[in-house]
């Protein structure tokens, strides 16, 4: 409530709010902030009323008020010492005539209602590259790095979306309006779900394991479920992503997929009909994770006549064309020219030394027997 009362205060007294000061000018000084605050959307209602006076009745310098507020940005009541302030009507006025063009001035003049000129001149000038949106785009889950810091600088700017682009978003600028300005970046696109409910150790574990991207936009009021949920699983399962599909338990896995789920505890072998996964249900008590068993490998259908009855020998086919592959891609394997005269060059050398030196070699072996 401000500084005890001296006898030599000053007081501005705004609804149930009352500061003192030492001097009428300082009061005056207050009264500009109260304004400000108003133009900013900081105050909700639109007409209210200051009270400024001195503790001891001391009378208010009129001259003084006036040469502040010379265009009346805040009205004197019949009462000496209240004032009266419509925000949007007087210092729209006050703002036309201070920094408006000289159109919206003489149109003005003339009586016009200058309502959208007034607010695209202030602000171009308020927030240059901003717009006015009716549709007011919600504040995202998860800002990415880009927007984070496009958004921070801006006072009480936060990241909005469309669903096609990022927006900078600034609500309540002069108390009803939000202002966007469009980031260069598109949306990421995500496998995570959206909505996620309670997720119970969240921000103990942001604070514990989180990147500092995902600290600083869990600080700055950011849901973050999404990146949140990125990240653990990357931490937790390497590899793995949160499947919205819920792929079904294959019937009976191929050697391959056996294998490669026995890594994992309480995994199993699913299938989307092309492709093989490892698969963990109940992640955080309800998400799938998946984790493309690479290359895809066949699967028998053991529910089939043909597989029921050969599938031994289909085991042995495989092995068996996979053991052809080999050596046909070992035979058909090119050779360069320099290759080729590097192996003629040392079998040449080898078959003249052994023609050369290998007789009397022999000779000398038999002799000395």
């Amino acid at each position: 409530m401000g500084k005890k009362k001296l006898s030599t205060n000053w007081y501005v007294h705004h609804q149930d709010r009352m500061e003192w000061y030492e001097s009428q000018e300082a009061a005056l000084d207050a009264v500009d902030l109260f304004v400000t605050s108003y133009e900013n959307g900081i105050w909700n209602d639109k007409t209210s009323y200051l009270s400024l006076g001195h503790a001891d009745g001391e009378t208010v310098d009129s001259d003084l008020f006036k040469r502040r507020y010379s265009s009346n940005a805040l009205t004197p009541s019949s009462i000496g010492s209240i004032f009266k302030i419509n925000i949007f009507i007087k210092n729209k006025e006050d703002w036309i005539f201070r920094y408006g063009s000289d159109v919206l001035r003489q149109s003005f003049k003339a009586g016009y209602e200058c309502h959208d000129g007034y607010l695209a001149e202030r602000l171009a000038c308020d927030y240059a590259g901003f717009t006015i949106n009716d549709r007011k785009y919600p504040r995202v889950d998860t800002p990415n790095a880009r927007c984070l810091d496009a958004c921070s600088n801006y006072k009480y700017a936060h990241c909005s979306s469309d669903r096609e682009n990022y927006y900078i978003t600034i609500d309540n600028y002069l108390g009803k309006y939000q202002l966007i300005k469009l980031i260069d970046t598109s949306i990421e696109t995500t496998t995570l779900e959206l909505s996620l409910g309670s997720i119970d150790d969240k921000e103990g574990w942001i604070f514990e394991y989180g990147s500092t991207l995902l600290q600083q936009s869990f600080i700055a009021g950011y849901t973050c479920n999404d990146r949140y949920l990125e990240e653990r699983v990357a931490h937790e399962y390497p590899g793995f992503t949160i499947n919205r599909g819920k792929y079904r338990k294959v019937d009976s896995p191929s050697e391959r997929c056996l294998y490669a789920c026995f890594g994992y505890e309480n995994s199993y072998c699913s299938s989307n009909n092309s492709d093989y996964y490892i698969t963990i249900d109940g992640f955080l008590g309800k998400y799938q994770l998946i984790k493309s068993i690479d290359p895809p490998t066949q699967i028998l259908d053991l529910t089939s006549p043909a597989g029921s009855a050969n599938n031994r020998f289909g085991l042995k086919m495989i092995k068996s064309n996979n053991s052809s592959s080999l050596i046909k891609s070992a035979v058909v394997t090119e050779i360069s020219l320099v290759q080729l005269i590097s192996v003629c060059a040392i079998t040449s050398t080898l078959m003249y030394l052994a023609i050369e030196y290998f007789p009397r070699v022999f000779q000398a072996i038999v002799g000395n027997i």
